[in-house]
């Protein structure tokens, strides 16, 4: 399947879908480009049994954020659509002209740093927060990585405490009356970036801030609606998160 065309089916594929052949071959073999690697690939047989049921749920849970996925996917519907859209953007960042530079150079998930995937999925691994979650506020707060205090590891803009050290920095506040503020505060200093991605995740698990986050683990786009004016005093935060997963479908690195 070439990965600068749109799949297309005729008709629904998966639960209580009309399954013709040629439209579950060609969704088979799709979900394959997007399955973790820990699940096994599917059979490309054309015979949509539970196993491929089980892959389009995982899809629509992970890539197209679905509290509730439904196991199917219908020609309009939005799991092919975002499925599309996620195939074509990772074939148009590989794209580089002839001198080598990258046609498309907007951030997208094809080019998130190994090492910031890897650090989000631990902590959701212990700390149980949406690896989506965190990777969108990775580059919400920080830009990706190139806008952070000084010297200070510290990508999520972690105000320090009692006894930790930190690095004072110029920030925004949002107050009450949606005014935002010029202000300096104290930002902590992290000895690496791993220790700022676990005690990130240590945060939002165990403070009683973000109690009814932690109602919506499953959930990444409710636990991120349940970060505004707990993380941050934005009243947009966690439209802004969620906008951040959809657009560079973070959802799939959700475990």
């Amino acid at each position: 399947m070439s990965l600068s065309r749109s799949v297309r089916i005729t008709a629904s594929v998966g639960k209580g879908g009309m399954n013709r052949r040629d439209d579950v071959l060609a969704i088979q073999e799709l979900l394959n480009s997007y399955l973790p690697k820990y699940i096994p690939r599917l059979r490309v047989d054309g015979l949509c049994g539970f196993r491929t049921f089980e892959a389009i749920r995982k899809i629509q849970q992970n890539l197209v954020g679905m509290f509730s996925p439904d196991g199917r996917i219908d020609p309009r519907g939005p799991t092919l659509r975002l499925l599309n859209e996620s195939k074509l953007s990772s074939s148009v960042n590989r794209v580089t002209t002839s001198s080598g530079v990258n046609a498309k150079s907007s951030i997208s998930s094809s080019s998130l740093p190994t090492a910031v995937i890897q650090a989000a999925q631990a902590a959701q691994r212990k700390r149980k927060v949406p690896a989506s979650v965190t990777i969108a506020q990775w580059m919400l707060e920080s830009g990706s990585g190139k806008r952070m205090p000084s010297h200070s590891n510290n990508p999520f803009g972690i105000k320090a405490g009692r006894g930790q050290s930190f690095v004072m920095a110029g920030t925004h506040e949002e107050t009450k009356d949606h005014k935002l503020v010029a202000t300096i505060a104290p930002f902590r200093i992290f000895p690496s970036m791993n220790e700022a991605f676990d005690q990130h995740g240590r945060l939002l698990a165990t403070h009683p801030a973000y109690k009814l986050a932690r109602q919506y683990m499953n959930n990444p786009d409710a636990y991120a609606d349940a970060l505004t004016g707990s993380y941050a005093t934005d009243s947009k935060y966690g439209s802004k998160i969620k906008s951040i997963m959809k657009q560079n479908f973070l959802y799939k690195y959700n475990l």
